[in-house]
This record gives C-alpha cells, structure tokens and sequence, in this order.
C-alpha cells in the first residue's frame, strides 16, 4: 500500500494484533468504504455482508464475469457461480452425505486424546503446530481418503506461500508463488485420484466422476481447496477459541455444558475468517454508496458478527447466544462445505481439552499470522498441566 489509510490498514502491527476496533470503527463512521489503496469498497455491517454473499448474479466470485481472467490454479467450486457452480457443488453435497460422520467423529476424539497426552509430557508446546495443525490435518485428510503428507520443508513452504497470497491485494508480490502453491496441492490430489482411491470423499469422486461436466483441473482444484481449508481454517479457528475461552476462566464450565452452543459463539466471536471478496457486476447502490460495475467488494465478516443492529451485547462474549446468525461459514451458495467438520473438531477439541486437563493455560507470549484474510495465531506456546481424576 502505498500511504497508511486512515481509517483502515489491515497489516498495521496493532491491528493484526487486534482488528475489532478498527472493524467498528469503520462500520460506525463509514460501513460502505471506498479504500483507495486496495481498490474496493469495504462493508463491514451484517446486512450489506449478507446481501453481497447472497446475491452471486450481482457481487460474483467469478471475476470472468467483467473480464478480469481467472488463473488456472484458481478455478474451482470456490470462485465458479450460479448456474456453471450448480451442479459441482450439488455433487461435493452428495460426496459429503455419503461418508460415516459417525465414525469420523469416533476417530477425532481419540485422536485428539492421544495426541493431547503425547504433549503434556513435553511441559510446553505449541498448541497451534504441535496439536491444531496435525489434529485437523488428519481429520481432513481422513474425510478425503488421502494419507496426511509429510510436513517436511517443502510443504511447510508451500503452504506458507498460499496462506501469504490470500493477501494479494495487500501484497501482489505474494501471488505468483500462491498459485504455484496451489498447482502443487493440485497435482498432489490429481495423483491421488489416478490411483483409484477407495475411501472419503476421493473415492466417491473417482467412482462418480462420469457424472460431471468439468475439467479435471476445475476438479481436482476443487477437492485441493476443500482440502487445504479443512486444515488451514480448522486449525486457526481451534487457537483462536482456546485462547479466546483462557482469556475467560470464568466461562469454561459454560462452555462445557453447551459445547455445540459455545462453538457458534466462539465462531462469531474470534472466528478465523475474516473477509472474503466479491466482484460488482453490474452498476448498483449499497448502503448509500454508488458501486460500478467491476469494482471490487471486501465483506469482513468479523466486522459483521459484531453488528449490535444484528446482535444483542455483540462486543460481549456469550455462550448461551442464541439464536446465532453469525458470517462465520459464510452464506449462500459459497458456504463452508466443511461446517459440520469444523463443528465436530470444535466439539471434540474443547471438551477433550478443558475437561481431561482442567489447569491447561498459556505458557508464553502469543504471535499473531501477518494475515488480514485469516487471522490465527503463529504462535501459541500452553502447558496442560495436571490430569483430571475425572478424565474418561
């Protein structure tokens, strides 16, 4: 960027530490933001957030549809709308219906038990690298039927690469590697399914693949995608709410006797998604503002779960909340596919944690990702301390 904005520079130091002031700063002085150095218009109130998610034939993530062209890494069931997404994404609900969640479920609990037990020998460790990642990593991967890759350096620079580029409006200089980031996962998936894979979602994809109309590399770029946010988001969600619920001690028994209730609240609260970006595609108005055809649209959607004209007390933790309408999944037809996933993760995570080690507390200072898109933290040192005589 080439000048500080004055109401809003995502990559501050203290915004990344902190964005929720800047967010209601902005939905109080100006919800629909013209921001000259990104090049859109920033809405940050629940109502305008909704419309343009809603609405595909008017805010698109199809950019090809006002002549902006698409790289090929990026076509997928994620930026393909209305009719041309209808039948892939009918086909990923379908995919989704006919695996056991049961038994996903059964499989992250005691997952996550004996993961969390390896590390409490280790005093402290990080709980976003040493636990999150690997825990939803491997859930993920169990869902798609693929084995989990090795997080050697190459992986962990490639993935570093993508997570970089979901700023490229911020950093241009950060897109060409990303999408050669993303072709690499692609191709990791293309192989998978070339070796006839007989479990998850992949082996639903190849025994059913004739029913589709799309490009291997429209396909495979779907599954990479549905993939790599199953673990990437997954993971930041799981620190954020950690943290958030460490922060207050008071509200774990709360949290425990309503987990389902607790996790939609922590998702609105310090969900890790925080803006998604649309394409006006033809002249209308929002909020008072006239948007032009081609102009880029920036919903941030943790601006717009804390609306207090959508929720009641919305700077106010509250596990009991609901109903909830939070962004936090998105809304329409780009929906998180993975929700129930994150859920389960969320409900197997909290519970396993603060009820089989109920003294678990931070052990050192937490780092924040450079990231306006996705916000989680980069580092999260926590000791779980004793066992609990009830465990189990």
């Amino acid at each position: 960027m080439s000048k500080r904005d004055e109401l809003f520079n995502p990559l501050d130091p203290e915004v990344i530490r902190d964005p929720y002031p800047t967010y209601r700063r902005l939905r109080e002085t100006d919800p629909v933001y013209w921001h000259e150095q990104l090049g859109a218009w920033i809405l940050t109130r629940h109502a305008d957030c909704t419309h343009a998610l809603k609405n595909p034939d008017l805010f698109t993530t199809d950019f090809r549809k006002v002549g902006v062209p698409t790289p090929g890494p990026l076509l997928s069931l994620q930026t393909l709308d209305p009719p041309d997404q209808t039948p892939l994404r009918h086909f990923a609900i379908d995919a989704m219906r006919a695996q056991d969640f049961g038994e996903l479920e059964r499989d992250a609990w005691q997952r996550a038990e004996a993961l969390l037990h390896e590390l409490r020998s280790r005093g402290t460790f990080d709980f976003v690298h040493d636990f999150a990642t690997p825990f939803t990593l491997g859930t993920i991967s169990r869902l798609v039927g693929m084995p989990p890759p090795e997080a050697d350096e190459e992986w962990r620079r490639r993935n570093d690469q993508l997570h970089r580029s979901m700023d490229a409006g911020l950093d241009p200089d950060s897109e060409e590697a990303g999408l050669a980031a993303r072709e690499a996962f692609s191709d990791y998936v293309a192989r998978w399914l070339a070796g006839e894979p007989t479990q998850g979602i992949s082996a639903y994809v190849a025994d059913n693949r004739s029913q589709l109309d799309y490009s291997d590399e429209v396909l495979c770029n779907s599954l990479r995608a549905f993939w790599h946010a199953g673990f990437e988001v997954p993971a930041r969600f799981l620190g954020n709410a950690v943290t958030t619920l460490l922060r207050h001690p008071e509200l774990l028994e709360a949290t425990l006797e309503d987990v389902d209730t607790a996790v939609e609240e922590l998702v609105r609260f310090s969900g890790p998604v925080h803006v998604v970006s649309r394409m006006c595609t033809k002249n209308t108005e929002l909020g008072g503002r006239e948007i032009s055809r081609g102009d880029l649209v920036v919903t941030v959607l943790a601006a717009a779960n804390r609306d207090p004209e959508r929720f009641d007390r919305p700077e106010e933790l509250d596990l009991t909340r609901h109903p909830n309408p939070h962004l936090g999944f998105g809304r329409g037809t780009h929906s998180c596919l993975g929700n129930a996933v994150a859920r389960i993760e969320g409900r197997v995570v909290l519970t396993t944690l603060f009820r089989a080690y109920p003294d678990v507390r931070l052990a050192g200072e937490l780092q924040w990702w450079e990231n306006a898109t996705l916000r989680g933290l980069s580092q999260m040192p926590v000791s779980l301390g004793r066992v609990s005589a009830t465990i189990g």
